[in-house]
């Protein structure tokens, strides 16, 4: 990705640009025990939400993929975006998280509509991917709703402290979101 940095408004949120400022609210999301469970990570230290800022701030940098942080009033209440970016098969893989304390309010589902027009219209995807628990069943909601399709599970597919576990496939095309 080359150029600024895109800006994303919807009447609620503004999708920014993360930076070095957005540290505390990262390590709130990211050190809470209810975030991390969904994520297949335990809660994150400062130290190590400080390399995760690192990580999502640098998908940009290196025309890996793009992560929004969601501000509602200004603050910073989750990320949201792309990474695992295939130019070459029109695809990216789909990543999201909110502070606990904004869960079941619809903010995600409002939050993610320019992303996908953003990853559609101008990343110029046919397709994205999200890989999640098996037993998230909040996230599975919130994408089915959005038009996903669930493709299956994936077994023993995603690395965690306590071994490899089970994630299920969801994928949105191109076509079926023009429909929405």
């Amino acid at each position: 990705m080359s150029g600024a940095f895109p800006t994303l408004k919807t009447d609620d949120f503004i999708l920014r640009e993360l930076t070095e400022d957005d540290l505390d609210a990262i390590s709130s999301i990211w050190g809470s025990p209810n975030v991390a469970e969904k994520l297949s990570c335990g809660p994150l230290s400062h130290d190590e939400s400080t390399q995760m800022l690192y990580v999502l701030r640098s998908l940009w940098e290196n025309d890996a993929g793009i992560r929004w942080g969601v501000e509602l009033d200004g603050k910073l209440i989750g990320t949201c975006g792309f990474s695992n970016i295939k130019s070459s098969a029109k695809r990216g893989e789909l990543g999201y998280e909110l502070g606990y304390e904004y869960w079941g309010r619809g903010f995600m589902r409002k939050a993610l509509r320019p992303v996908f027009d953003y990853g559609f219209n101008i990343m110029r995807f046919e397709r994205i991917e999200a890989f999640i628990n098996v037993d998230n069943d909040r996230s599975a909601g919130l994408l089915k709703k959005l038009g996903f399709v669930d493709e299956g599970i994936l077994r023993d597919y995603a690395p965690t402290s306590k071994g490899l576990i089970d994630q299920r496939c969801l994928s949105l095309l191109k076509r079926d979101w023009k429909s929405q």
